[in-house]
C-alpha cells in the first residue's frame, strides 16, 4: 500500500503541475485578448474620429515617450505621486483618530455620527477645489487638501464599521488583563483593524490620484492634471492621452504590483482558513 502510495503521489503532483499552468496560460490568453480588443476599439475610434480629437494607441505612445524621455516633463509625475501619497496619508490619520475618538467617548460620538460624517460625504469635490484656492492659494496645498476632504469619508465609514465588528471576545479577554485602555487598543484593536484599513487605502489611493488630477487642473501650477491643462489649452490632445495613459499605468502599477504582492505577502495572517 506505501508503495502504491508512492507511485502515485508524482503522478498526483504532475497533474496538479499540469492544470496549475493551464490555468495561468488560459489567464494569460484572456489577459492578451481583453487588452488587443481595448487597443483594436481604440485604434478604430481614432480612425473615425480623427487624431486631432481621438489619437490612436501609437500616436499616444509616441506622446508617453515624449514625455518619460524629458525631465522637465517626467518631474511633474513625481509631483502627483507625492501630493497623493500625502493626501491619503492625512485622511487616514485624521479618519483613525475621529473613529477612536467617537467609539471611546459618548459626547464625541453623536458628532461625529450627526454632524461630521454625514457632512464630510456630502462636500462636493469641485466646491472643496474652489474653496481651497482661496485659501491655500495655487500648489500642493490646495490638492492634498482636496484629497483629504474627499477620501476622508472612505476610511471613516470602513473604519467605523471595522470597529462593530472586531472580536468582543478578545477585547473582554485583554481587559481582564490589564485596565489600561491605550495598550488594549494598540495591542488588540488596532491589528484586528489592518485588513479594514489596507482595504481602504487601496481604494482611497486610486480615488486620490482621480483627486489629483481635478485639483491640479484647478489649482496648481505643477503636476500631472496642470500638463493635461495646459495640453488641452495648446490643442495638443495626444498629450492629453499621454498623461491620462500614465496616470492609469501609475494605478493600475500600485494595485497589482504594491497592494496585491502586500496582500499575499503580508496580510495572510488575517485570512479565514478555508
Amino acid at each position: 500500500m506505501g508503495g502504491a502510495l508512492q507511485m502515485q503521489l508524482p503522478i498526483t503532483t504532475g497533474e496538479g503541475r499540469s492544470r496549475g499552468w493551464a490555468q495561468v496560460g488560459k489567464g494569460i490568453r484572456g489577459l492578451v485578448i481583453s487588452y488587443a480588443i481595448t487597443v483594436l476599439l481604440w485604434y478604430v475610434l481614432g480612425l473615425r474620429m480623427g487624431p486631432d480629437i481621438f489619437p490612436n494607441p501609437l500616436r499616444t505612445l509616441v506622446a508617453v515617450g515624449k514625455i518619460l524621455s524629458n525631465v522637465n516633463l517626467i518631474k511633474h509625475v513625481g509631483i502627483t505621486f507625492g501630493r497623493t501619497v500625502a493626501g491619503v496619508l492625512v485622511s487616514m490619520f485624521i479618519a483613525a483618530a475621529a473613529v477612536i475618538a467617537a467609539r471611546y467617548w459618548s459626547p464625541f460620538r453623536y458628532y461625529f455620527l450627526k454632524v461630521f460624517y454625514p457632512g464630510m460625504r456630502a462636500i462636493p469635490p469641485v466646491a472643496v477645489a474652489l474653496l481651497a484656492i482661496v485659501w491655500f492659494g495655487l500648489g500642493s496645498g490646495t490638492v492634498i487638501f482636496v484629497i483629504v476632504i474627499t477620501v476622508l469619508p472612505i476610511y471613516m465609514i470602513d473604519l467605523w464599521e471595522g470597529m462593530k465588528v472586531i472580536d468582543s471576545t478578545l477585547v473582554e479577554m485583554a481587559t481582564v488583563l490589564t485596565s489600561n485602555r491605550t495598550r488594549i487598543l494598540k495591542k488588540v484593536v488596532l491589528p484586528m483593524l489592518v485588513p479594514v484599513l489596507f482595504a481602504s487605502t487601496k481604494l482611497s489611493f486610486s480615488v486620490a490620484f482621480k483627486l489629483a488630477l481635478v485639483g491640479e487642473l484647478l489649482g496648481a501650477t505643477s503636476g500631472m492634471g496642470f500638463m493635461v491643462y495646459l495640453s488641452q489649452q495648446e490643442y495638443k490632445t495626444d498629450m492629453v492621452f499621454a498623461w491620462t495613459f500614465l496616470l492609469v499605468m501609475l494605478v493600475v502599477f500600485f494595485e497589482y504590483y504594491v497592494f496585491d504582492v502586500t496582500e499575499r505577502k503580508y496580510l495572510y495572517k488575517w485570512q479565514t482558513e478555508k
